[in-house]
């Protein structure tokens, strides 16, 4: 868990070094990484939880502390109330990232007026003219 939380400081650390030089969009390397990590966040709770359940088994197995012990103190009830607050809140920020994810699709990318800053068009093509219509 602690070994991924540091490799995605070192992925963002990385991003913003490759942003610095030029935008990470250039570095293949980079891009594999990220896309690599990806899942990081999700197997790095998973990793806390298996440890912290088995850091408990060796005293129960020793007989240092009794099974009754080691039961987490909370009823089925609240247990049941807090998975359902968690994925209600889960299913409200997926739905928002979903539906904001379309609507950026749907407006597509966006155009950049070239205000003679390339180079010169021949005059007459269709990519002569503004956003304004007047010839650029």
């Amino acid at each position: 868990m602690v070994g991924l939380g540091l490799a995605m400081i070192g992925l963002g650390v990385w991003g913003l070094i490759t942003w610095r030089f030029g935008g990470p969009e250039r570095s293949r390397l980079y891009l594999l990484a990220a896309t690599a990590m990806g899942p990081a966040g999700f197997v790095a709770v998973i990793c806390g939880w298996i440890t912290a359940e088995v850091g408990r088994q060796p005293y129960i197995v020793y007989g240092v502390m009794r099974t009754a012990e080691a039961v987490s103190p909370i009823r089925a009830g609240q247990a049941a109330a807090s998975l359902t607050g968690f994925l209600t809140i889960y299913a409200i920020v997926f739905s928002v990232g979903v539906l904001y994810i379309l609507r950026l699709m749907a407006e597509g990318p966006a155009v950049v007026a070239d205000h003679g800053t390339g180079p010169p068009r021949a005059p007459g093509s269709p990519l002569g003219q503004g956003l304004d219509g007047a010839p650029s």
